[in-house]
């Protein structure tokens, strides 16, 4: 999920930790697994499993607008992410791990940290990491 304009958002620490937990409490909430996630100072990688209740896009959707409300409340001004989102279908656990290991590893493509382990705005809801 990208932010309009690739504005950096959540390079503001407060909004980044506010976007992660906000992750972790509706996962919870709608019982929605999440595999891999990293807020990125201008978009967010969510690697996620649907629940009965909850599809994906129903998640995105709901993700972003708490993420927004909770933004606005550490100072960001107007709606900030785009409209659509990407996503991928995983067929196989071989290419899970692949895809998670990517998202963990984006911090590090772009030059925020050393090791995917020093980022402290990604991670894993159902893995051990």
């Amino acid at each position: 999920m990208a932010v309009q304009g690739r504005k950096p958002v959540f390079a503001d620490y407060a909004v980044a930790s506010c976007a992660v937990q906000v992750l972790r409490e509706h996962a919870a909430k709608t019982d929605v697994r999440i595999y891999g996630f990293c807020v990125m100072p201008d978009h967010v990688h969510i690697v996620l499993g649907p629940s009965e209740s909850c599809d994906v896009v129903t998640f995105v959707g709901q993700f972003k607008n708490l993420a927004q409300r909770a933004a606005w409340r550490h100072g960001a001004v107007g709606s900030f992410w785009q409209k659509r989102f990407w996503d991928h279908f995983l067929r196989a656990e071989e290419q899970l791990e692949r895809v998670v290991e990517y998202v963990l590893n984006n911090p590090v493509r772009a030059g925020l940290v050393e090791q995917w382990s020093d980022y402290p705005f990604s991670g894993s809801l159902e893995f051990e990491l």
